[in-house]
């Protein structure tokens, strides 16, 4: 019985570890998806600023780039809010929004001005990773 006891927490620790070092290759990937998406659209910009002459063409390049650039916007977020949680600055309760919430939420970074279910209140919540 003591045996199965141990063994079973030794799996409980491996399985916290592993889902530990995927929310870590999540954060890293939407990270990655954000830094790539926004040296596409810097690139794009530079290039129908310089390349395309004034007029129609350049402004629907130019929007259509920042239309595409919202795609992985919207796929990083969905990779943020999946990850860890936000924690409230009044009661440390940790938070975790729905994709919309999250969506909604004003934000600097990756912390979020959010309504806490405990306390009631709204403040900027700051996101942490679970371990």
């Amino acid at each position: 019985m003591e045996n199965n006891n141990q063994q079973n927490e030794e799996l409980l620790l491996g399985l916290a570890k592993e889902l530990e070092q995927k929310n870590k290759i999540i954060w890293k990937s939407m990270w990655a998806i954000m830094i790539v998406s926004m040296i596409a659209l810097f690139a794009g910009l530079a290039i129908a600023a310089f390349v395309i002459p004034e007029g129609v063409w350049q402004l629907v390049t130019i929007l259509g780039l920042c239309v595409v650039f919202l795609i992985p916007c919207f796929y990083a977020l969905k990779l943020e809010v999946s990850v860890g949680a936000y924690k409230c600055k009044n009661c440390g309760h940790e938070i975790v929004p729905t994709y919309s919430q999250a969506l909604n939420a004003m934000h600097m970074g990756t912390t979020r001005f959010l309504k806490c279910p405990k306390c009631g209140k709204r403040t900027w919540c700051k996101k942490v990773l679970k371990k």
